[in-house]
């Protein structure tokens, strides 16, 4: 019995040397990736691809958008076409269009059509927006991003209203009156029509103009890579495309840490430098982004209760 006792306990004894020692393997094992994890963290540096965020020139590497061979269903195709159709944007009649012929909401003006009429609750306001360039000209064309809403301030009340492209540098603007008292409108240029069409650009150019990053983490180890729906490079991802919608997205594969790794997901920032000088004459904060456009006439009607008979 005794004999039995003394084995149990020199077992024991052997068993806690041999976890103590892989113990201490693994401390310095981790130890090492500590040290390894700057070098992994900046593995896209290494392979220059956080590099290339910053470049403003096109690359010949091709980005890794394999969503675009996904075959549609009938039903998707139609669904597609129908989005597609929803976010259509009127184009300027030439392709580059001069600054000094750009939309000036400085310049531009809104009349309300009828401003001495009597209105009550539940009419309609109709409003004409009329947009110059910067050389004093009336536009000919459409394609302006317009805000309108009218509001009253002491109430606290407002609504916005429904614009309507006449394609021609005109606008007309319907708001229904849904309070009583007065009721102010403004109207502002948010983008002018030439700056929709870098946008434009640039998202079908640029779809990476976003980027982003996740973090994966496994023990005391951990990487950070760039995600996006389409990668440059020829680098290994991590595919995470959601598998009911077919919604794509990748990460760049980390270095030493598996996909499933993957612990949270941030935005990373935005490229720079992807505008030419002339197009970025039209994203200007205090001459054509988010301007008001004045009234040359009153900007106000009163509006009277609705009366039930």
């Amino acid at each position: 019995m005794w004999r039995d006792s003394f084995r149990l306990q020199i077992f024991c004894l052997l068993m806690a040397v041999l976890a103590l020692v892989v113990l201490v393997h693994n401390f310095f094992q981790l130890e090492h990736l500590d040290g390894d994890t700057i070098s992994g963290s900046n593995w896209i540096t290494e392979n220059n691809v956080q590099h290339s965020l910053s470049q403003t020139t096109k690359t010949d590497r091709k980005p890794y958008c394999g969503y675009k061979q996904q075959t549609l269903s009938k039903r998707e195709a139609a669904e597609q076409e129908s989005l597609l159709a929803a976010i259509q944007w009127p184009n300027p009649p030439d392709d580059k269009t001069a600054f000094v012929k750009s939309t000036d909401p400085a310049q531009s003006d809104f009349v309300i059509v009828k401003p001495s009429g009597f209105f009550k609750v539940g009419d309609q306001l109709e409003v004409l927006v009329r947009m110059k360039d910067f050389q004093g000209k009336p536009k000919q064309y459409g394609g302006d991003y317009l805000q309108a809403r009218i509001h009253s301030p002491l109430l606290k009340a407002g609504a916005t209203g429904r614009i309507v492209d006449c394609h021609n540098g005109r606008y007309k603007v319907f708001f229904t009156l849904l309070w009583p008292g007065e009721v102010q409108v403004s109207v502002s240029l948010v983008h002018p029509s030439e700056a929709i069409q870098v946008l434009l650009r640039l998202r079908e150019e640029r779809p990476d103009r976003v980027f982003f990053k996740s973090s994966f983490k496994s023990g005391r180890y951990s990487e950070t890579t760039e995600c996006n729906v389409c990668l440059p490079g020829d680098l290994p991802v991590c595919n995470f495309t959601d598998l009911y919608t077919g919604e794509p997205w990748f990460c760049y594969k980390p270095r030493k840490l598996s996909c499933a790794s993957r612990i949270s997901h941030a935005k990373g920032g935005y490229q720079k430098g992807l505008l030419t000088q002339e197009e970025s004459l039209f994203f200007q904060s205090d001459v054509n982004i988010k301007r008001p456009i004045l009234s040359t006439g009153p900007d106000s009607v009163i509006v009277k209760p609705k009366t039930f008979t």
